[in-house]
């Protein structure tokens, strides 16, 4: 009998853009998300999903082995293939998108606007920004941000008004701030600086986010910055440890490795 979870699921398309596995990926992960596939259960057979799915063993694999890599299944040699413990992986090597981020895991995001105000930016906001003295103000935004209905963060944005008037009348409900920033005002984020501090949940912030107070988390404060060297945006981030980690990769410096190797260069 095909393993009934699998109903949920929709159909993969041969005419997409995107491949079967990651089509595949996609489906299993909102799966787990929504708690269809539970921590500790077993994943469906490869038969089973070769038959819902109708792929072959080779894209059911490379869909597996994807999810391993992430962290969000693990093999028992002679066992199975089992859920873990959910957390999702935002990597750090490129200036992300919230939004996009969650589409190209295969996740669906929304958010939850809990303030959204034109104010006078405080001492600390104004020097981060670098706002002008002749004008002060910022749009601040502050969301819940989900990922299949289910929070994730609590994200409180601050942009200079003077570089964004009119932005309070966009609704960062359904929409992107980078979007609007791009499509609407012209402006492209080219770097950010981020620094993560390891917390714990209040009461009130476990009550927004769902889950035990105490909970582990991560506090981040993120500067970003126009190629120009204008600050464009400030968010402050509450964010749930027990569903997202944070992948950095690492590159060797080849001019030291270079100087090491041969001690006579400058």
């Amino acid at each position: 009998m095909a393993d009934r979870r699998l109903e949920f699921g929709g159909s993969l398309s041969e005419e997409s853009a995107v491949p079967l596995y990651h089509q595949l990926l996609g489906i299993i992960k909102r799966g787990i998300m929504a708690g269809i596939f539970k921590p500790g259960d077993m994943l469906p057979s490869e038969r089973d999903l070769c038959e819902r799915y109708k792929v072959s063993r080779s894209t059911v694999r490379q869909a597996i082995d994807a999810l391993v890599s992430e962290g969000l299944v693990y093999r028992r040699q002679g066992k199975g293939t089992f859920i873990g413990r959910s957390k999702i992986q935002r990597h750090l090597q490129h200036l992300y998108s919230f939004t996009d981020d969650m589409y190209r895991m295969g996740l669906v995001p929304s958010s939850k606007i809990l303030e959204a105000v034109v104010t006078e930016a405080s001492e600390d906001i104004s020097k981060n920004l670098a706002l002008p003295a002749s004008d002060k103000k910022v749009t601040k935004y502050t969301r819940i941000r989900m990922a299949n209905d289910e929070p994730l963060l609590i994200e409180t944005t601050c942009v200079p008004y003077y570089l964004c008037p009119g932005l309070i009348e966009r609704d960062l409900s359904r929409q992107s701030l980078y979007h609007i920033l791009r499509t609407e005002y012209g402006l492209e984020p080219y770097r950010a600086v981020e620094t993560h501090e390891a917390i714990s949940l209040a009461p009130s912030e476990a009550k927004l986010l769902k889950c035990k107070p105490g909970t582990s988390g991560f506090s981040i404060e993120r500067i970003a910055y126009l190629e120009t060297g204008e600050p464009i945006e400030l968010t402050n981030s509450i964010t749930r440890g027990d569903k997202c980690k944070f992948v950095v990769e690492l590159w060797a410096n080849n001019a030291q490795i270079t100087r090491k190797l041969n001690p006579g260069q400058p």
